[in-house]
């Protein structure tokens, strides 16, 4: 145990790249998802994440101790879009896969301005069926938009009044067949009939 926490403390940190752009899988069969992102509480500044459709693992060493934190994703909240520099003049953004716990939530995609963001939000919500979040000024989320699992809800409308050309028609009901009239039917009786024999 001593060794593998002098090596831990001998190897040089992982270096990271600073902003997260993750490819979202297309099929069933790119789940889960498995990279390694930036955590200060860990050996060598790093903790690799697992995501599939139905949890997320967290894999970590502290101390020279492997930890490992799985959760259901139905656990996590949502997707918040949120500033990484909420007080500063930064403008980069970040797609974050918020749990109540802070130490368990997971950056998806973070860039330095906003130009993609909206279609990575959507993107991911879509994928992981969870709600879209925004951020408040308080740090609190509240959902963007209702959902149902994966379906967003919309608003409804109110029925549109019937203009144009076919709005002075004659109502449909007034075109179907009547009921056959109603009395003593005719018999024919006696009458040679038509057929064609051998």
């Amino acid at each position: 145990m001593r060794q593998r926490m002098m090596e831990a403390q001998l190897r040089p940190p992982v270096a990271l790249v600073p902003y997260v752009a993750l490819a979202r899988p297309a099929t069933q069969e790119g789940w889960p998802l498995r990279f390694e992102a930036a955590d200060d509480g860990a050996d060598e500044g790093v903790r690799q994440i697992e995501i599939g459709l139905d949890r997320v693992v967290l894999h970590r060493r502290v101390a020279g101790v492997a930890m490992k934190a799985a959760r259901p994703l139905h656990a996590y909240r949502g997707l918040a879009v949120t500033l990484l520099d909420p007080e500063g003049d930064d403008d980069g953004v970040a797609i974050v896969l918020v749990h109540e716990d802070p130490a368990l939530s997971v950056t998806l995609y973070s860039a330095p301005h906003i130009d993609d963001v909206v279609a990575e939000w959507r993107g991911w919500s879509a994928a992981l069926g969870r709600p879209m979040l925004v951020t408040l000024a308080d740090g609190s989320h509240q959902p963007a938009y209702t959902m149902i699992g994966r379906l967003v809800i919309g608003e409804m409308r109110a029925r549109r009044a019937r203009r144009g050309a076919l709005k002075h028609r004659r109502p449909s009901v007034y075109r179907r067949r009547g009921a056959g009239r109603t009395g003593e039917l005719t018999v024919h009786r006696g009458e040679r009939e038509l057929s064609a024999r051998d």
